[in-house]
């Protein structure tokens, strides 16, 4: 009967002895894998994913990766937008600026025309042109000229075109 519970004592012991190296070596394979995949990125600890649970994780790394070029899609419109309004700001002000200059050389050009002309010449084609005309071509007009546009318009109109010519 001692040899029996010997045997048994044995085998237990055995078993023990099995389970343990057993546990030991799960341990050791996780330690080897985890410590591989800090080294190495294609591998993982963790358990396989279901087939499932892997087409969830690509449609949602999918749906990131849409979010990130719907934004970056905005952000590149939202240039255009801005450059396409300064373009036409640009265009709208050099258009301006180049009708005034043409206006203005125009303007420089009759300038020069009344300052041969005497007074008596002049008022009669200032009493037909608006207000913003004559002050263009008082504007235009050399300093010693310029009495004589305002000799040539009335009182009235004189003050006018002075007080408009002092607020601009």
């Amino acid at each position: 009967m001692k040899a029996i519970i010997i045997s048994f004592i044995g085998v237990l012991l055995t078993i023990a002895i099995v389970y343990a190296t057993l546990i030991y070596l799960k341990g050791e394979k996780e330690m080897i894998l985890a410590e591989m995949a800090v080294n190495d990125s294609t591998i993982t600890t963790e358990k396989p994913l279901s087939e499932a649970d892997s087409l969830r994780k690509i449609v949602e790394m999918n749906e990131l990766e849409l979010i990130k070029k719907e934004t970056k899609m905005d952000s590149l419109k939202n240039n255009v937008k801005k450059r396409v309004q300064i373009s036409r700001k640009e265009t709208t002000e050099n258009g301006t600026l180049s009708k005034d200059k043409g206006k203005s050389e125009k303007a420089r050009s009759m300038a020069k025309t009344f300052e041969k002309m005497s007074i008596k010449q002049i008022a009669p084609i200032l009493k037909n042109l608006d207000d913003k005309t004559v002050m263009l071509i008082y504007s235009n007009t050399g300093n010693r000229f310029k009495k004589n546009i305002l000799l040539a318009v009335s009182e009235k109109r004189a003050a006018l075109i002075t007080k408009e010519f002092i607020n601009n």
